[in-house]
């Protein structure tokens, strides 16, 4: 959101209620329980789309989306990346402390997974109701990278299944989420960019840990994703 903001020179204050006390002081005196949320005067909405910003800011559509279908594959691609990923790691290096903020590999990785999870049910049906504030509890079971890969691969391969023979007359059908209404082609659009960033973190986080990623994805690799400028 901050780079959509920027590119576009709309001004802000960004808080940041995960480092920053006060920020989150600020954040419950607003009553904001979801980020990222932009606030302007009395008005504020709970982003999950860019789109949502478009129209929350007044300013007129972007460009025409990458073809559902296309997206699809190119989320795929980044989900098995993730996995190589995670096979590359050791036990202990599960536990240790990411970049992004402290979370641990096991957690990062449940975050890109179970909202798959949950698009694949809104596929059917089902609303979005993404929740990250227990992230952390389910994550635990992981101990092993064989099983978080496990995890990431019964996730990936039950959603792809679905994704991939999804009706294209439904593609722009709205989602009830819990930052908001949106398509469905604007949801995939939304997780795919949360999981190609998280990915290109993990890469970050390998590094540091002396691990040169296996077959890593670059801006090629993902197309149509594209990911701004900032890793964290």
């Amino acid at each position: 959101m901050r780079e959509f903001l920027s590119r576009h020179e709309v001004s802000y204050q960004s808080l940041d209620v995960f480092a920053d006390p006060s920020a989150k002081q600020e954040a419950a005196r607003l009553h904001v329980e979801i980020v990222p949320t932009l606030v302007r005067g009395d008005r504020r909405i709970t982003v999950l789309h860019t789109d949502q910003l478009r129209d929350f800011l007044g300013m007129p559509p972007g460009d025409e989306p990458p073809a559902y279908q296309d997206l699809v594959e190119a989320l795929n691609a980044v989900l098995e990346g993730v996995e190589r990923a995670v096979r590359q790691t050791s036990a202990a290096q599960l536990a240790l402390p990411t970049p992004n903020r402290g979370r641990d590999l096991r957690e990062l990785t449940y975050n890109i997974h179970h909202p798959i999870n949950l698009m694949r049910n809104a596929l059917d049906g089902a609303g979005f109701q993404w929740d990250t504030s227990n992230d952390v509890a389910p994550s635990r079971v992981f101990d092993t990278p064989d099983k978080l890969a496990a995890f990431c691969r019964e996730t990936r391969t039950a959603w792809y299944a679905r994704a991939s023979r999804f009706e294209a007359e439904r593609v722009e059908r709205p989602v009830r989420t819990a930052r908001g209404t949106v398509s469905q082609h604007q949801l995939l659009s939304a997780q795919a960019g949360h999981a190609a960033q998280h990915l290109r973190q993990i890469y970050v986080f390998l590094r540091e840990q002396g691990i040169e990623p296996q077959h890593e994805l670059g801006p090629d690799d993902i197309r149509p994703i594209v990911l701004g400028a900032e890793v964290f």
